[in-house]
């Protein structure tokens, strides 16, 4: 009975040791950059939070630079840096420490700018352990809207969806044979700079117009039982909310270090911080995710926007012409048809920006189409004097009523009989609209044609003389 005792013990002991061993720490530089860009410690500090919750356990911690304790880095399972490089890499002067670490087979994840080594023998070694990094000369870093990206059949992508976000994705980098590329995609040409040593040379350009997808995330199996995991993104901190971007690197952590990862990934939720100060900001850089986020953690700031006297979030988007902001906002539920103190609807707001995509969403969400501002005109009426053909057709087809009189003047017909052409005009007579009706002022359509010698007017409005 004793022994059975000394053994269930034993067992549970190194059960718990077992457990105990499955350990990542993470070494983050200090924060650069503008706000929400290259927050390394929060960005580290909510990685980890969420393995530990994971419930694979794992037990992962943070460090702010290379531990002072040696035997910590060393016994770690895998070890993700996160921070500068070059002369600012969190790893410069600990490459001996590195190699020890490799020749164990130990995991290693590099994230964004700690790609780009230190010196030759840190670009030597990047090679060997993660399969590639970031070569100056060769390697860009432009801010763009990555779309459509490929996803290999791997278990680090292993519950991640394809998804589109702008980032400073890093590409065309250095690799070595037996790489296994996880998650590519098209930058287009147009993210390139001038030749520069980080902002293009003659070998991408070609790439990129031969249409070559660039590798943004890869892993590599060494022969010394050791994985690597590289990934060129993490340049905005709030990015660490978009669920995909999120669980692609988790999941590369949990394999580094020999964790199988779940058939639906690393489940982790996140509240995360908006990388802008309000939802005007957010708007005004043209971040959907983080209007998204303001939206979720400020429900009301869709009606007053996040400072005083501020625009309507939805006013805003459409006077930036941010089309898919404004749809959002829309889904959402921002109202359609708020008119501001010049009595003037988001409907004439999308017409003075000339956005049919816009006007469409408004309407199908519920705008009301004949709103009048102070002068009496209608959105159909902008449309017309602005020889917005196709924004008056949208407005009409939505029931939008082509005889109605401004304060002033007359019907569209007349504001087109004075700057609009002969397709609007035609547009405007199908609709049944009187080219004999007289304005307040006691003119037609065809006096106020006369007047502007608006010759096309003129002919259609006599019958196409």
């Amino acid at each position: 009975m004793n022994l059975l005792k000394s053994y269930l013990l034993f067992a549970l002991l190194l059960g718990s040791h077992a457990a105990a061993e499955i350990s990542v720490l993470f070494i983050a530089g200090p924060k650069s950059h503008g706000p929400g860009e290259h927050e390394h410690p929060a960005g580290c500090e909510l990685l980890a939070k969420h393995l530990n919750a994971s419930g694979l356990g794992i037990t992962a911690e943070v460090c702010i630079g290379w531990p002072a304790d040696a035997a910590k880095a060393a016994a770690a399972d895998t070890l993700v840096i996160y921070s500068d490089g070059a002369d600012a890499h969190a790893a410069k002067g600990h490459l001996a420490a590195l190699r020890e670490r490799h020749a164990a087979g130990k995991g290693l994840v590099v994230l964004h700018y700690a790609l780009e080594p230190a010196d030759a023998g840190m670009a030597e070694f990047l090679d060997e352990a993660i399969g590639g990094h970031f070569q100056e000369g060769w390697s860009v870093n432009p801010v763009w809207k990555m779309t459509d990206p490929l996803l290999a059949d791997h278990p680090v992508t292993r519950g991640v969806a394809p998804f589109e976000i702008e980032e400073e994705f890093y590409y065309h980098i250095h690799f070595r044979e037996g790489v296994i590329p996880l998650m590519r995609a098209l930058p287009p040409l147009s993210s390139l700079g001038e030749d520069g040593p980080r902002s293009g040379n003659p070998e991408i350009r070609k790439q990129l117009a031969d249409q070559v997808p660039q590798t943004l995330a890869w892993a590599v199996e060494n022969p010394g039982g050791g994985r690597g995991f590289g990934f060129t993104g993490g340049h905005f901190h709030h990015h660490w909310a978009h669920e995909s971007f999120r669980k692609l690197v988790l999941n590369a952590i949990i394999w580094t270090a020999g964790v199988d990862v779940p058939e639906k990934g690393v489940q982790a939720e996140v509240t995360a911080t908006p990388a802008h100060r309000d939802i005007d900001t957010a708007i005004a850089k043209d971040d959907i995710h983080d209007v998204k986020l303001h939206l979720t953690q400020n429900p009301e700031c869709i009606h007053k926007g996040g400072r005083a006297n501020s625009r309507p979030p939805l006013e805003q988007a459409i006077l930036r012409n941010k089309t898919a902001i404004a749809i959002l906002l829309l889904e959402a539920g921002a109202d359609p048809s708020l008119s501001n103190a010049a009595q003037r609807s988001p409907l004439h707001l999308a017409i003075e920006r000339n956005n049919p995509e816009i006007l469409a969403a408004l309407l199908k969400s519920g705008a009301k189409p004949n709103p009048q501002d102070k002068a009496g005109w209608t959105p159909l009426h902008h449309a017309a004097a602005k020889n917005q053909t196709v924004n008056a057709k949208i407005l009409l087809d939505n029931k939008a009523d082509p005889m109605i009189l401004s304060e002033l003047g007359g019907t569209p017909l007349h504001e087109a009989a004075a700057s609009g052409g002969r397709e609007i005009i035609r547009l405007l007579l199908d609709h049944k609209v009187d080219p004999d009706l007289q304005s307040k002022q006691g003119v037609t359509a065809l006096d106020l044609a006369r007047q502007y010698q608006n010759e096309a007017a003129i002919s259609e409005l006599r019958g196409g003389e």
